[in-house]
């Protein structure tokens, strides 16, 4: 490599040993006019090289002599640090005939070749270098770009004139250096407004093809070269070049019949090219969007997220709640743009905390699939998957996708279901659910634990966010309303039990325990027992069972349906204490709720209570109702007993903000979002698209049955009598208009129909047979009996 000493400028010709040597690297900068253009690049190029590399002004016999002048004045000025070579041609060769003499030049060194309508950034030059030797079969690399299709940033596909104008390029350009995952993507060519190409790629395939002098489609032409050889392309993704367009090739009007002309020779010559370079540029789930994503977050973009709001409808409850405190403390971090997707009968209460929210967009559920609807970079949804709908929908919406798991209670429990295969769908959508997503968010520990060991989910994409209890919404919809029909004695204790009916809601132990209460210390008090009745796995048989014979206990309970909040916080504000006796939850929200209304809570440490709550202030002793009745008794009756219990349940309560669990899942989209694309992800999608054409054809298929007779459906039904032969003899009798009396009668006498023969069978004659044949029959297999139909089939009267 040329010293120092030779630094300064020299006008060099074509063929001129110039000095370098193998894995030297040289730039070059092809020049024809754009004047400014060229300053700014040479002046950006000369501040961030290293001195030891030389660079190569190859001037395409520019008309203007501003920048040789400019150079000159480098020179003369004594600020040249470098080995400046000024290599003019003789006559205008275009920019093909133009890089291939510069090519030759600088044999066997690499060149790197920056348009002068570029400027480059401090360490550019090494990320390229670094990225070009990425692995030995690299033939090119490209840098980063605001303009240059694949690779341009902010957005890939959307190439700018210039960066925002809010972002100085130097700054922006270290931002991307130091947040680089340098993934050195592969893509199908390299892009010619800054690329390193390497001799071995040079000696291999030869130059620049002069079929595509001047310009145009050159690179592409070389890449594919390359490409089938076995070589690669990267993207030096740590590598930032700001590219005003333009500036380096002649824009005399020519520029696109060219374009049109050589890109027909492409097409020619590589067929699949323009398929590659699209499924290129649309590929969400590549190491290329991945590496983008990051530059364009680094340049100061917001991460973009979309939260499945569709929950949000007219009636306000705990799901509705946690959905709308989770965008707002996600809102709050001012790190996010959000979008929800809301239902069409958005709740008024929704909206109010939506539309105070600064960085919120909404999206009407009927609009999601059209066509100027944007991906974002994440795609929550925080609570289990429903439907097998749900999973195209993220796909469609997000590069990487968010499942909120609150727990596995249902696919554990068969008897939560109307039959088995009702819980088998259920257990396959879950795994497909889980598969799918890239993180999967539980409210605790012991649920992520137990989606592991169930092998739903690997550690790694297992994340654990605590949901906060300082809600906010609920405050600005307090009101307070009594339920109706409920009617509480004055003076007396109340016991409020909340929740649905489920068996592991326990409110079969909540009798038990008010019983022991009523015998063991006289207790007089009520128990309240609100909540939806569910159809399957109900506790509601049981407790009308052990009500039956007890009735002064079943004169102390009140039964209640689902109450709203407003009916809620009525009832929390009359009730002694809270009874929660569950057997499993993915958080347990409801003790830091009943203390919002300095109620206290008892409960057991089960599941996750055990872990979001101390273990030793649990009052109820697992399950045995009288040692629980004796520990009850002691907070509704001791003095200070119930305020200890209380304190004990805020104090908690400190560690579940809405504010930890918004950073927090910023930190899991974070992650994720500069996270490898998963092909379980692909899988999981085409799963599940195969298994909503299968749930279609099901549909069709009892449609179509459904509009038949019995008869028609005992003869050629999937369970039918006749054989495939036998109906297309059938078909074949009809189509003859064969009596259908004579018909009917072999069809009696040979056991395929019961009842007595008429002498017209609609269900044959209306050609409903025909249709119905055509649709459980294999076509080629029809086709190929058409030919062959033995007469003896169906008997002497139908041959």
């Amino acid at each position: 490599m040329t010293d120092r000493a030779s630094a300064g400028l020299h006008e060099i010709r074509a063929g001129e040993d110039i000095g370098l040597a193998r894995q030297d690297a040289i730039v070059c900068i092809p020049l024809y006019g754009a004047h400014d253009l060229f300053v700014r690049c040479l002046s950006s190029i000369l501040a961030h090289t290293p001195r030891s590399v030389p660079i190569l002004i190859a001037d395409d016999a520019g008309p203007d002599p501003a920048s040789r002048r400019f150079a000159e004045q480098l020179a003369e000025a004594g600020t040249l640090e470098h080995r400046l070579l000024w290599l003019r041609q003789e006559q205008n060769l275009g920019f093909v005939g133009n890089v291939n003499v510069a090519f030759a030049l600088a044999a066997p060194s690499d060149v790197v070749v920056v348009n002068s309508d570029c400027v480059v950034a401090p360490g550019w030059l090494e990320g390229m270098r670094e990225a070009a030797y990425d692995d030995t079969n690299v033939a090119t690399a490209t840098a980063l770009t605001n303009h240059g299709t694949i690779v341009s940033v902010p957005r890939r596909n959307d190439p700018r004139p210039d960066l925002p104008q809010d972002l100085d390029f130097l700054a922006s350009a270290e931002k991307v250096r130091a947040q680089s995952l340098r993934l050195r993507p592969r893509v199908p060519t390299c892009v010619g407004h800054c690329f390193f190409v390497r001799r071995e790629a040079l000696d291999l395939i030869g130059p620049l093809d002069p079929a595509f002098s001047p310009a145009y489609g050159e690179e592409v032409d070389f890449a594919q070269r390359c490409l089938v050889h076995g070589l690669v392309h990267v993207v030096a993704d740590d590598v930032l070049v700001l590219h005003r367009q333009g500036g380096s090739l002649n824009q005399d009007g020519e520029a696109n019949a060219l374009q049109r002309a050589h890109d027909a020779v492409i097409n020619a010559r590589y067929p699949y090219y323009d398929r590659l370079q699209r499924a290129t540029g649309s590929d969400r789930q590549s190491p290329l969007a991945r590496a983008i994503g990051r530059a364009g977050r680094a340049l100061g973009g917001e991460l973009s997220v979309t939260i499945d709001g569709r929950s949000l409808g007219s009636i306000l409850t705990g799901t509705q709640l946690h959905v709308l405190e989770l965008i707002g403390a996600l809102d709050r971090t001012s790190a996010v743009s959000l979008r929800v997707i809301v239902p069409h009968d958005l709740g008024a209460y929704a909206r109010e905390a939506l539309q105070a929210a600064e960085r919120v967009t909404l999206l009407d559920e009927r609009d999601i699939w059209g066509s100027g609807v944007q991906r974002t970079a994440i795609v929550h949804r925080p609570l289990q998957v429903s439907h097998a709908d749900d999973l195209p929908l993220m796909e469609q919406l997000g590069d990487r996708a968010v499942i909120t798991q609150q727990d596995l209670i249902a696919y554990r429990n068969p008897g939560y279901f109307p039959g088995y295969p009702q819980f088998e769908r259920y257990r396959d959508l879950a795994r497909r659910a889980l598969m799918f997503a890239d993180a999967v968010v539980f409210f605790s520990h012991h649920a992520a634990r137990d989606a592991v060991l169930e092998e739903l989910v690997e550690r790694t994409r297992a994340r654990v966010a605590y949901i906060g209890v300082d809600h906010r919404t609920g405050e600005a919809h307090a009101q307070r309303r009594a339920p109706e029909g409920c009617e509480l004695m004055a003076g007396r204790d109340v016991l409020l039990c909340l929740g649905t009916d489920f068996r592991h809601k326990n409110r079969l132990f909540a009798l038990r325990l008010v019983e022991q209460l009523q015998r063991r210390h006289g207790w007089d008090g009520q128990l309240v027992l609100a909540g939806p009745r569910v159809q399957d796995g109900s506790s509601a048989g049981d407790e009308a069972a052990f009500l039956a014979c007890r009735p002064r206990l079943a004169n102390a309970v009140i039964h209640l349906p689902a109450v709203d909040e407003a009916e809620k916080a009525w009832l929390y504000e009359r009730a002694t204490a809270l009874l929660y006796p569950t057997l499993y939850e993915g958080f347990g929200l409801m003790p830091f709720e009943a203390a919002h209304f300095d109620v206290p809570a008892l409960w057991s440490a089960q599941a996750s209570l055990g872990e979001v709550l101390p273990p030793e202030a649990a009052t109820l002793v697992a399950w045995d109702a009288a040692a629980s009745a004796d520990a009850v008794i002691a907070v509704l009756r001791e003095e200070g007993v119930a305020d200890e219990l209380l304190a004990t349940v805020k104090r908690a309560a400190e560690r579940f903000r809405w504010d930890s669990t918004g950073r927090e899942l910023l930190a899991i989209y974070q992650e994720i979002a500069a996270s490898p694309a998963r092909e379980a992800r692909r899988l999981a999608i085409q799963t599940n698209a195969l298994e909503l054409e299968r749930e279609e054809l099901q549909r069709k298929y009892a449609e179509v049955l459904g509009g038949f007779g019995e008869d028609a459906v005992r003869l050629v039904g999937p369970d039918g009598l006749l054989s495939a032969q036998q109906q297309h003899a059938l078909r074949s009798t009809l189509e003859r208009r064969a009596p259908h009396k004579a018909l009917s009668a072999t069809l009696h006498a040979a056991g395929l129909m019961r009842g007595p023969a008429r002498k017209r069978d609609t269900q044959l004659t209306d050609g409903k047979v025909l249709r119905l044949h055509w649709e459980w029959l294999n076509q080629k297999h029809m086709d190929e009996q058409s030919a062959a139909v033995d007469p003896n089939v169906l008997g002497p009267e139908l041959s």
